[in-house]
């Protein structure tokens, strides 16, 4: 049984190799005579179609030569002196004798009838007409038919022998001393039966038959063949394109490329196509039958050799199978068949090595692993790892327990990862995947990870995360409460300061102001520098575009550094390309900051020389970009420093703080800015010679001119209100109190003043005829938040507030608004700031409380 299983399955394979090849060699041969035959089709119909085109092309020009010359053999005499003073003398004869010479010079250009007519009708015919039975009525009536131009007429008269078919023409006969038309002449040519016009077509064409159509009646031909005559047989093989016995080509007249109702059938023999075509399907046939037989033969001699090296291949296959033993394959004389044995000969020695190391793997991994049922989820195999982890049968009824659900899940197909599980004091991640074959789960594996010490190692690491975002949020509330801090004396500073430089004259006492107002100016530099870079760490910093004159940045920093230079000794040095009329829209005040960051160091470090500044701007592709270069001839840096000074409170040297002070903050803000901004950086420096930063920033820039934004007043305190309004001040600080008293005092306005946010709530209570609230933030019992929360939501007034708030975070001014402040003025209070304030509260609060 088993010799005849084996050589029955050895005859199918052959025989299924050798039909594929055979249906191959099949399929493409017939694709060969399919393509051979559609490109024979092609040519010839393309052949065909070219004859035709140019016999119908000669048949119109024989037509049109025809034409042409009795028309001017008709113009010519018609303005003859003989004929005219024959015709004025009516002398019949005299024209007969014309006419009968000329037919004689030219006899095959004779026309089949002339008439003279006047306007009192026809007087002289040549009485050929009675030849073709045409009537003299009939004559009348064309002569009727025809009153202007010159063109060909083509007309059908009753005649005694049937229906004629007449091509008409009429010439002005005129007298050439007077230039008198004294008659017409009338020319005419008869279609039917003109032998004349059918043979010059004939033999100008090269065709074998000649047929003239007068719609579906044939009037004249040159074939004496009845079968050619019926003008269905002319139409439908006129229309045919194919290798037929005859090629008839139909041409439609047209005179003077006016269309007739004139058809001219040419038939000539096409044999020598059909006996081309006949040849090709022969030796296409003959090509066929010659591949069939090849096709077959080597059917018959590829099948022998294939079943006995395939029978070779086959029972040494089937030996390795059955004793599980790879011996050498012994090779074949095919190449094909041999490489196949040889791969299975690797194959299998492969597959004893990986079951090898499977076993080892299994037996020796440090990892627990087990195999498992798919169908009833019990546990059939595990390695010794598996069995030192879940000693004893406690610790074996909990793995078993914890995994089944899991195993449950992957005996449906999918692989499982990351499976934890707790078992006893320890913890174990699994991955579980099923083992497929033949398309169904035999059984699934489950290999298992000690991770106790890893998830330990997690909680600390949450652990230390969440320290870290505390120790981070204490540090935004203790900055927030710093800002606070250092800004109210500030507000003191500076609003006492702005308020003395209003009130005094003298000369000395307001540079005492001056220098007053600009140190406390620093200060609040430094302090935002602070801030500034506690909000980039946080990834809080935002920034802020706006459009504004590109050209500001260039004025702004030779009107505050120069006098700086000045009276320092040096030279500062601007050079810039901005046009006036270029529109950046950008963040200014981050744009002012790094510029004004670069220059103060560069002036800072410089002891004598020069400061240069390139403010300049280029097109680069589709993008503007804008280069800022501070150069300096100062002390200079070393360059194992250069990686190092852009750390924040960093400077190039221990000693540099103590000689030139400042927080270190500068070039770290300004390097983060730069990378907010999307822009490159660049530091060059030599110790002794100086330093060269060069900062290059992609704008959106537009061209034209804006409305300028003023930097003084807009509008002058005194001028704002008609009347006194009543304002309500939340302020715990008697200074900032007493700043922002004064300068609401300027607008006109009467100002209470309360300490604290449950105060400013008590009084609202008992008098709410408030215009305008001033809410502090950091207040003592209330905050400034949730007084102005209480104010909207429980009293439910409307009373506009302003928050005045020394903490510049955004968060803060944020949450104002989120609780229903109108609008938010960052102290230190300066008059611009409170300027435009009270002209919002003008334009967007008071005007609508009043309607």
């Amino acid at each position: 049984m088993r010799t005849v299983y084996k050589r029955g399955r050895r005859r199918q394979l052959a025989t299924l190799l050798t039909n594929s090849i055979f249906l191959t060699i099949a399929v493409l041969t017939l694709v060969v005579v399919l393509q051979n035959y559609q490109v024979n089709r092609e040519v010839v119909s393309q052949e065909v179609e070219r004859t035709k085109t140019q016999t119908q092309s000669l048949v119109q020009e024989i037509f049109n030569f025809r034409v042409q010359t009795l028309q001017i053999q008709q113009d010519s005499y018609s303005r003859s002196l003989a004929l005219a003073n024959s015709i004025r003398e009516h002398d019949g004869l005299a024209i007969d004798r014309f006419f009968a010479s000329i037919d004689q010079v030219l006899p095959n250009l004779s026309p089949d009838i002339r008439f003279l007519a006047t306007e009192d009708g026809i007087f002289w015919d040549d009485g050929n007409y009675q030849f073709y039975g045409i009537s003299p009525d009939q004559l009348s009536h064309i002569n009727d038919d025809i009153v202007v131009g010159t063109d060909w007429h083509i007309s059908q008269a009753p005649s005694s022998m049937g229906t004629r078919y007449l091509m008409m023409r009429r010439s002005p006969v005129v007298n050439l001393d007077t230039g008198e038309v004294i008659a017409h002449l009338y020319i005419g040519v008869v279609l039917n039966n003109n032998f004349s016009l059918v043979n010059a077509i004939n033999q100008g064409s090269n065709a074998d038959e000649v047929f003239l159509a007068v719609g579906s009646l044939v009037i004249a031909s040159s074939s004496k063949v009845e079968d050619f005559h019926h003008i269905e047989w002319l139409e439908e093989s006129s229309q045919s394109l194919n290798a037929n016995r005859y090629m008839v080509s139909r041409t439609d007249l047209t005179i003077t490329n006016v269309p007739t109702f004139l058809s001219v059938y040419t038939v000539q023999g096409n044999e020598h196509i059909e006996n081309f075509v006949q040849s090709q399907y022969l030796w296409m046939g003959i090509a066929g039958a010659l591949i069939a037989g090849i096709a077959f033969y080597s059917r018959i001699w590829l099948g022998r050799r294939v079943s006995v090296e395939l029978d070779k291949l086959m029972t040494y296959i089937e030996l390795t199978l059955k004793t599980r033993h790879s011996d050498r394959f012994k090779g074949s004389t095919i190449e094909e068949f041999n490489h196949i044995g040889g791969s299975f000969e690797l194959s299998f020695k492969r597959l004893n090595e990986q079951e090898k190391q499977f076993a080892d793997l299994f037996n020796f991994s440090l990892s627990p692993i087990t195999l498992w049922n798919p169908q009833d989820g019990s546990l059939i195999r595990y390695n010794p790892a598996a069995e030192r982890c879940f000693l004893g049968e406690q610790a074996r009824s909990s793995m078993i327990s914890a995994l089944q659900p899991h195993i449950k899940m992957c005996s449906q197909g999918a692989t499982l990862t990351g499976v934890n599980t707790t078992i006893g004091k320890k913890t174990y991640r699994w991955n579980l995947s099923p083992i497929v074959s033949d398309d169904k789960t035999k059984k699934i594996m489950a290999q298992g990870q000690d991770i106790t010490s890893f998830v330990e190692a997690e909680k600390q690491s949450q652990a230390a995360k969440e320290e870290a975002e505390e120790s981070a949020r204490v540090r935004a509330d203790f900055l927030a409460k710093m800002s606070h801090e250092l800004r109210t004396p500030l507000n003191g500073i500076l609003g006492v300061s702005q308020l003395l430089k209003h009130s005094m004259k003298e000369q000395e006492a307001l540079e005492h102001v001056d220098v007053l107002c600009n140190s406390g100016e620093h200060l609040l530099a430094v302090l935002n520098d602070i801030l500034d870079f506690s909000k980039i760490e946080q990834g809080k910093f935002h920034i802020e575009p706006r459009e504004f004159r590109l050209s500001e940045l260039e004025t702004t920093v030779d009107k505050i550094f120069r006098p700086l230079c000045v009276d320092k000794g040096i030279t500062l040095n601007m050079n810039g390309d901005i046009e006036s009329d270029v529109w950046a829209n950008s963040d200014q005040v981050r744009l002012n900051q790094i510029l004004f960051n670069l220059v103060s160091n560069a002036i800072k470090f410089t002891h004598q020389g020069e400061v240069m500044v390139n403010i300049l701007g280029h097109q680069k592709g589709d993008e503007y970009w804008l280069e800022l270069g501070v150069s300096d001839t100062g002390i200079g840096i070393d360059t194992s420093q250069l990686d190092h000074i852009f750390e924040p409170f960093i400077q190039a040297e221990s000693t540099t703080t103590r000689e030139y002070g400042g927080s270190g903050l500068g070039l770290a803000i300004v390097r983060s800015l730069v990378e907010l901004m999307a822009g490159e950086m660049a530091i060059f420096s030599e110790v002794g010679k100086g330093t060269r930063l060069v900062v290059h920033l992609p704008l959106k820039v537009s061209f034209g001119e804006r409305v300028i934004e003023p930097t003084h007043l807009i509008v002058e305190p005194n001028e704002l209100f008609e009347e006194s309004l009543h304002v309500l001040l939340v302020e715990d600080n008697h200074t900032n109190a007493f700043i922002a008293k004064a300068f609401c005092e300027k607008y006109g306005m009467s100002v209470t003043w309360v300490q604290d946010g449950h105060h400013a709530i008590e009084f609202l209570k008992e008098d709410s005829q408030v215009a305008l609230i001033l809410m502090d933030n950091q207040l003592p019992s209330i905050g400034g938040i949730e007084a102005t929360r209480i104010i909207r939501q429980e009293l439910g007034l409307n009373i506009p507030v302003f928050a005045c708030t020394a903490d510049g975070m955004q968060d803060t001014k944020r949450a104002f608004i989120e609780n229903g402040a109108d609008y938010v003025i960052v102290k230190p209070i300066k008059e611009l700031a409170l300027n435009k304030a009270m002209i919002y509260f003008k334009e967007q609060c008071l005007i609508p409380n009043n309607d």
